[in-house]
């Protein structure tokens, strides 16, 4: 059998750009698209999720120029829900992908299933298809209960009060929060239990507040979405490095006593993974 064998190495220098936060490059592009106004979007990840983000959003309506190497992108917004009335969007692998549009198809009106690849048909979204079902989506399985693909037969959405379990994943609550702005009323989200994944939905909600609209968070129990005349684009929107990546060049300075520098994130990141260069810092490494 061959083998390969990894030489200790001496040191560990120089700078690296980071790519994309695949995260913000998702909730970035969707509020985009539905925002008034154009955003120049830049470095976004290239990547399969962030590819199956542009390719629905343009069976929606949506009108993006993408640059050749997938970084850049232009997108006109809205200025409200998708136009489209009919869209069969596949999603392939990306659970932040299906959980996003879910909610973000019912605001129009109009029929559109989502699917992907047999990946997809393994990833829960029963608890959100419920929610929605409370604020008046009419969502289908086409499949098994509770799993993709979906049918949804769209007409806005309204109700004024909705619940939804924290311990499972943070990104149905991302996902209501994300469509809320658009919704025929002012709403409110209670989380039932303990929300997992806190930073992930500080993160939804700086990319609300960036994109002009302010949520009330008390305590991560509740969630109060005012009632707005939906996003507006700040013109443009930078895309932070992905703070997870970064950890890896951190450490490896910090192990082997070089000098790494990550250029794409910096100590103000509403990113959760920063923390790792605090915890790096409290071991002895300096971090600047």
């Amino acid at each position: 059998m061959e083998q390969l064998t990894l030489q200790p190495i001496r040191s560990v220098g120089g700078q690296i750009q980071l790519p994309g936060s695949k995260s913000l490059s998702n909730r970035v592009l969707l509020l985009s698209a539905l925002a008034q106004g154009d955003t120049k979007v830049s470095n976004l990840l290239d990547s399969d999720d962030t590819r199956h983000m542009i390719a629905a959003l343009r069976s929606l309506g949506t009108s993006l120029q993408l640059s050749e190497d997938g970084t850049h992108c232009l997108v006109q917004g809205l200025g409200g829900p998708f136009p489209a009335r009919q869209a069969d969007l596949y999603l392939g692998a990306s659970g932040t992908d299906i959980r996003l549009l879910c909610s973000a198809v019912c605001l129009g009106q109009g029929v559109f299933t989502l699917s992907g690849e047999p990946r997809m048909a393994e990833r829960p979204i029963k608890d959100l298809v419920e929610a929605l079902t409370i604020l008046g989506a009419s969502i289908e399985y086409l499949q098994e209960e509770g799993f993709p693909p979906l049918r949804i037969n769209a007409s806005g959405l309204g109700g004024s009060r909705v619940s939804i379990r924290g311990n499972i994943s943070s990104q149905y609550l991302t996902s209501l929060l994300s469509a809320a702005p658009l919704s025929r009323q002012k709403l409110r989200i209670d989380v039932e239990g303990e929300l997992v994944s806190k930073p992930y939905i500080d993160l939804t909600l700086e990319v609300m507040r960036r994109f002009g609209v302010p949520v009330r968070n008390e305590g991560y129990r509740t969630f109060l979405v005012p009632e707005v005349a939906g996003y507006r684009s700040p013109g443009s929107a930078l895309v932070e490095g992905d703070a997870s990546s970064a950890s890896y060049f951190l450490s490896a300075g910090a192990i082997k006593g070089g000098t790494v520098r990550v250029n794409g994130v910096g100590a103000d990141s509403v990113q959760g993974d920063i923390k790792h260069a605090d915890i790096l810092e409290q071991m002895g490494a300096s971090v600047g």
